[in-house]
C-alpha cells in the first residue's frame, strides 16, 4: 500500500527504531508493547487481550487476512480477496462477478476451490535450534542447513494431521526463527460478495486515494466434515459508529517490508529491481486492458489479473518514489551509518559483525549479472500462467518426494505438502485465453531481456516464436483437468517421465537450468546476504533488544493507532470519514463512478450520516487486504481494505503524520446487508440481535 517521496522515516535502520513515533509498528502477538500503548491511550491491554484477537484472525492461502465474526465459522474479509472464487463460480453462467453473490441458507454456500483459511494457534522460538545447524555453514551449505533443520521442525510439529499448518518464521532478517502452529480449515465456502462496481466504487483513479466509497467487503464460512464450523473465539460485531481520535487497532498479516534492509539492498531496489518491475507491469497492463476492451466475457476473464497488476503498478510506483527521495534515502543511510559506529565501538559486536556489510554489498553486485535470468527462468518463470505453475509443481513433486525430508526444496517437505496438494488438486479450470495472454507476455520478455542468442533464450524458445509456443502449450496441455493433474501427481516420477503433455515436456525442458540458477542464486546471494543479516540483527539486539518490531513476513501481527485524518501538503484537510451522502454525491453515469441498480435503488432507504469508510493511522502494507480493524475492546468496527496515496512507501519508510490505512466501517457494512441486499439472517448471524429492514 501507497506513498509518495516526500515522507520521512521513522523506523530507520538500527537505533533510531527505538523513538519511533508512538503509532508505528507491525508487532508479533508475543512482544506486543502493552506498556507503551497503554500508557499513550490510557488504556490497560494485556496478554490475554491479545490472544482472543489472535484467535479471532484468520490468514487466507488468496493473499489476504480475515476474522471470525460468527460462532458458526463466518468470517470476514475483502471483496477483492474472494474475486477469484467469484469468477470461478461465473464460468458456466452470469457473470456473479458483475452481479454478485449473495446466499440466505447454508446450502447455497459455495465452495471457494484452492483456498484454505489458517488460525494462529501457537508461537515458539526456535532461534537456537537453527543457529546450531549453521553456525558454520555458508553460501548454499548454510542455506540448506538452515533449511533442512527448519524441515525437520515443521514434519515434527505438524506430523500427519491435514487440519494443522506448521511453519517456521525468519524475523529480524534471521535474528529469530519461531515455530508458528495453526489451524488449518481447508473447506472455505464463499457467503457474501457485493457487486464488483461496489466493492471497488472509483476504480483505479480513486484507489490509494482518499475520500473513499468502497463497499470492499466479503464474507466466507469455515466448514469442517460438510458441517459449519465451530468458532467460539469470534469477535464481536460493534453496531456503534466509530469517533474520530479513538484508539484502533489492525490484526493481520502483511506481506513483505524491507525497513531493516541495509542501503545496499535499497539500492539495488531502487535503481535495478523496481524499474524492471514497473516497465514490465505497465506493458502487461496494456495487454490486458487491450483483452479486456474485446467484449463482455474478455473483461470478465481478466478482472482479477488486470486489478492485480493495476494495483501493483502504482504500489510499485509509490515505492521507488520513496527510494528515490534524497531526503529518505539520506535519512536510512544517516541511521544505518549510527548503527555502524554504534557496534565500531564495540570491540564485541564488532568481531561478530565482521564484514557484514560489505558481504551484503558484494552479493548485490554478484546479482546484477544473472538477476534477470534468475527471474524469467526460477523466480518468475510461467510469467503466472497456472497451467505452468501445475506443471512445474508436478515435475518438481515428482523428483523432490524420492529425497530425504531434509533434501528436498523446501515448498515439497512433508510439512508443507498438504497445502501444495490442495492448490494442485482444486477444481479450478484455467481460462485457456489469459493462459495464452501470460505464457506470451513471459516467453516474450525473456526473449527481450536475455537475448535471443542467450542459451537460455533457446532452450526455452527453441525456434520457435513466444505467440506459437505459447499457444502450442495451453492448446496441447490436459492440466486444466484436475483428474488428470492427479494422475501424473500420484505417478510420481514415472508418470511424469513418460507424460507427452507439451506443457509436462516443457517444464521438464528448463527444469535442471533453472535448479542450476537457484542453486546459484543461495550459493552467492541468498546465503551470504542472509548470514549478514544475521550478524547486523544479533548486534542490533544486543543494543536494543527486542524493542524494535520486526519486518512483515505474511505472519499474523497487530498495529496501534487512532481514528484520525491527515494535512495534505498543500494545507488541505482530509478528514477521517466518509458517509452514505458522499457516495451518491459521487456516483455518476460513467464507470468506474456508476453505481448499481441495486444500489440506486435503496438510497431512500439508507441513513445519509452513516459512517461509510475511515481513516486510520495503522502501520499496514499489503497483506493487511481484509484485516479486521477493532476497537480497545477487541470488537470488529472495520475492515482494512486499502492506504492512502502516502502510504505507498511503506515497504521501506512510515511516517505518522501521512502515512494511512483505509477501512469499511461495519456501520457501512451493517446498513448494506440490512437495506440494499436484504440479508436479515446475515446482519442477525453477526449482531446476535433481531435485524429490521425497512
Amino acid at each position: 500500500m501507497p506513498r509518495l517521496a516526500s515522507l520521512f522515516p521513522t523506523l530507520l535502520l538500527g537505533l533510531v527504531a527505538a523513538t519511533a513515533l508512538a503509532d508505528e509498528g507491525m508487532w508479533t502477538f508475543d512482544n506486543f508493547p502493552f506498556a507503551k500503548v497503554n500508557s499513550a491511550y490510557g488504556l490497560k491491554l494485556d496478554q490475554r487481550w491479545a490472544d482472543r484477537i489472535r484467535l479471532g484472525s484468520v490468514r487466507l492461502t488468496s493473499g489476504c487476512s480475515a476474522s471470525l465474526v460468527s460462532p458458526q465459522g463466518l468470517v470476514m474479509t475483502n471483496h477483492h480477496c474472494v474475486v477469484e472464487c467469484v469468477q470461478n463460480f461465473s464460468r458456466s453462467g452470469p457473470d456473479l462477478v458483475q452481479l454478485g453473490f449473495f446466499t440466505r441458507r447454508r446450502d447455497e454456500e459455495r465452495h471457494c476451490a484452492g483456498m484454505a483459511a489458517e488460525i494462529l494457534q501457537e508461537i515458539t522460538d526456535v532461534t537456537s535450534r537453527i543457529a546450531a545447524v549453521t553456525a558454520k555453514g555458508s553460501g548454499a551449505s548454510f542455506i540448506h542447513a538452515r533449511d533442512s533443520e527448519i524441515a525437520a521442525i515443521e514434519s515434527a510439529c505438524q506430523g500427519k494431521a491435514r487440519d494443522k499448518r506448521c511453519e517456521v518464521v525468519s524475523l529480524y532478517q534471521g535474528g529469530q526463527y519461531k515455530l508458528y502452529r495453526y489451524q488449518r480449515f481447508d473447506d472455505v465456502r464463499l457467503v457474501f460478495a457485493p457487486e464488483f462496481n461496489t466493492a471497488f466504487f472509483g476504480g483505479d483513479p480513486d484507489n490509494f486515494n482518499f475520500p473513499r466509497y468502497d463497499y470492499d467487503a466479503a464474507f466466507l464460512r469455515l466448514y469442517v466434515n460438510g458441517k459449519a464450523a465451530s468458532t467460539p473465539n469470534n469477535l464481536h460485531w460493534r453496531t456503534t459508529p466509530l469517533t474520530a481520535g479513538e484508539p484502533v487497532f489492525v490484526s493481520g498479516n502483511p506481506g513483505s517490508t524491507s525497513r531493516l534492509y541495509t542501503t545496499d539492498q535499497m539500492a539495488f531496489l531502487r535503481d535495478y529491481y523496481l524499474p524492471w518491475r514497473l516497465a514490465t507491469l505497465s506493458e502487461l497492463r496494456g495487454r490486458l486492458l487491450a483483452y479486456s476492451a474485446l467484449g463482455a466475457a474478455q473483461a470478465l476473464i481478466a478482472t482479477d489479473a488486470l486489478f492485480g497488476v493495476e494495483n501493483s503498478f502504482k504500489a510499485f510506483t509509490g515505492e521507488r518514489e520513496a527510494l528515490v527521495d534524497a531526503n529518505v534515502f539520506g535519512k536510512q543511510a544517516a541511521a544505518e551509518n549510527d548503527l555502524k559506529a554504534r557496534i565500531a565501538g564495540n570491540a564485541a559486536l564488532a568481531m561478530q559483525v565482521g564484514s557484514a556489510w560489505n558481504d551484503i554489498a558484494a552479493a548485490e553486485n554478484r546479482y546484477r549479472g544473472f538477476f534477470l535470468a534468475y527471474q524469467y527462468l526460477e523466480a518468475r518463470a510461467g510469467g503466472g500462467s497456472e497451467l505452468f505453475g501445475y506443471a512445474r509443481t508436478l515435475v518438481r513433486a515428482a523428483a523432490e518426494r524420492e529425497l530425504p525430508d531434509s533434501e528436498r526444496l523446501p515448498a515439497y517437505s512433508n510439512a508443507r505438502l498438504p497445502g501444495m496438494e490442495q492448490e494442485l488438486f482444486a477444481d479450478a479450470p484455467a481460462q485457456p485465453p489469459l493462459e495464452k495472454l501470460d505464457l506470451e507476455f513471459w516467453l516474450s520478455k525473456t526473449r527481450e531481456y536475455l537475448t535471443a542468442d542467450d542459451p537460455l533464450t533457446v532452450l526455452v524458445l527453441g525456434k520457435q516464436s513466444p505467440q506459437a509456443l505459447a499457444t502450442q502449450l495451453v492448446e496441447g496441455t490436459r492440466l486444466g483437468d484436475r483428474a488428470e493433474r492427479r494422475r501424473l501427481y500420484e505417478g510420481g516420477t514415472a508418470a511424469i517421465a513418460a507424460s507427452a503433455d507439451p506443457m509436462i515436456i516443457f517444464a521438464r525442458t528448463i527444469d535442471a537450468a533453472a535448479r542450476q540458477l537457484r542453486k546459484r542464486y543461495n550459493e552467492e546471494i541468498s546465503g551470504p546476504v542472509t548470514r549478514a543479516q544475521e550478524q547486523i540483527a544479533r548486534a542490533r539486539f544486543a543494543l536494543l533488544g527486542d524493542s524494535v518490531y520486526p519486518d512483515a513476513t505474511f505472519t499474523l501481527r497487530l498495529s496501534y493507532g487512532t481514528v484520525q485524518g491527515w494535512t495534505e501538503p498543500s494545507g488541505r484537510k482530509v478528514e477521517p470519514f466518509t458517509h452514505f451522502s458522499g457516495l451518491y454525491q459521487r456516483a455518476t453515469d460513467a464507470v468506474p463512478f456508476r453505481l448499481t441498480e441495486r444500489w440506486q435503488a435503496a438510497h431512500e432507504r439508507l441513513n445519509p450520516d452513516t459512517i461509510f469508510d475511515v481513516s486510520t493511522n495503522n502501520d499496514i502494507i499489503g497483506g493487511n487486504s481484509g484485516s479486521p480493524l477493532l476497537d480497545k475492546d477487541g470488537q470488529v468496527v472495520g475492515a482494512i481494505f486499502d492506504g492512502n496515496i502516502h502510504s505507498l512507501g511503506g515497504d521501506y519508510v512510515f511516517d505518522a503524520s501521512m502515512n494511512r490505512a483505509v477501512a469499511v466501517a461495519v456501520t457501512a457494512i451493517s446498513e448494506g446487508l440490512g437495506k440494499v441486499y436484504m440479508l436479515p439472517e446475515l446482519l442477525t448471524e453477526l449482531t446476535g440481535a433481531q435485524a429490521k429492514t425497512k
